[in-house]
């Protein structure tokens, strides 16, 4: 998946997630540095708020780095409370996961809500845990987009609540082209194959490792065709499969479903 092609995933899912009534509203822009995926997301933010993205676009900056310190995530705001200056024109003020959740509450100026995390793995420990309930029942119209560098960090119960989404460095960067193969997939899936056969074929993908991926690009693949129902049956069991389940029962659970 290129830059170009995640971007057009990130839309196409946002567009939808107003209609879904915020079942599927938490992303993560999974990518190496320095190739622009908080500012892909704001240009999404003011595509989608128009006249109310200044007051309807959240963006918590990752200012670690800056602040010497390995976790802290600021966020970027003048104010004239107590803050630490970085630089000449901007100051920044401490925001905790309790205010980010409360400032996610109020009611929009416009329609919709989106809140940007740069570098969720940055995160500590008790402050995504403060931000799991928020992630996993968001109130409607509200979108969450988070940035990572190193999805590795991040922990089980963030990923299993969000959608990745894949950026990569050059156009195309992948150990496995899902997207060669997708369409073939899922037409398997949906013939009157043997279901032992199917199950086969899922297993063989799961053998590798590559489980989680491929139902990140099913996922995007359906949602692409506009087919909301198997997006929504895929999402509940990439959901599941992060769970203490038994991999080929819940597979074969899939083709049930």
């Amino acid at each position: 998946m290129n830059k170009q092609s995640s971007v057009d995933t990130l839309k196409k899912y946002i567009q939808n997630s107003w209609n879904w009534a915020g079942k599927i509203s938490f992303f993560i822009l999974s990518g190496p540095k320095d190739i622009w995926k908080s500012q892909y997301a704001q240009d999404i933010a003011k595509e989608t708020l128009w006249d109310y993205f200044q007051n309807d676009f959240l963006y918590i900056k990752d200012l670690s780095v800056e602040l010497g310190k390995d976790h802290n995530i600021k966020v970027a705001q003048k104010d004239d409370e107590t803050y630490k200056t970085l630089y000449k024109d901007h100051n920044y003020q401490d925001i905790w996961t309790r205010e980010i959740n409360r400032r996610l509450q109020q009611s929009p100026s416009g329609k919709q809500k989106i809140l940007l995390i740069e570098n969720i793995e940055r995160m500590t420990i008790a402050a995504i845990n403060a931000f799991l309930k928020t992630c996993e029942e968001p109130l409607p119209n509200r979108i969450i987009i988070a940035t990572t560098a190193n999805k590795s960090q991040i922990i089980d119960t963030v990923l299993s609540r969000s959608i990745l989404i894949p950026f990569y460095k050059d156009n195309f960067i992948s150990k496995y082209d899902f997207k060669e193969d997708l369409q073939s997939i899922s037409q398997v899936l949906a013939t009157t194959w043997n279901i032992h056969k199917k199950h086969s074929l899922l297993l063989d993908i799961n053998k590798k490792w590559l489980i989680q991926p491929f139902l990140d690009e099913l996922i995007a693949y359906y949602v692409s065709v506009d087919d909301m129902s198997n997006s929504k049956k895929r999402l509940k069991i990439k959901k599941m499969s992060l769970t203490n389940v038994n991999m080929d029962n819940l597979l074969f659970y899939w083709l049930l479903d």
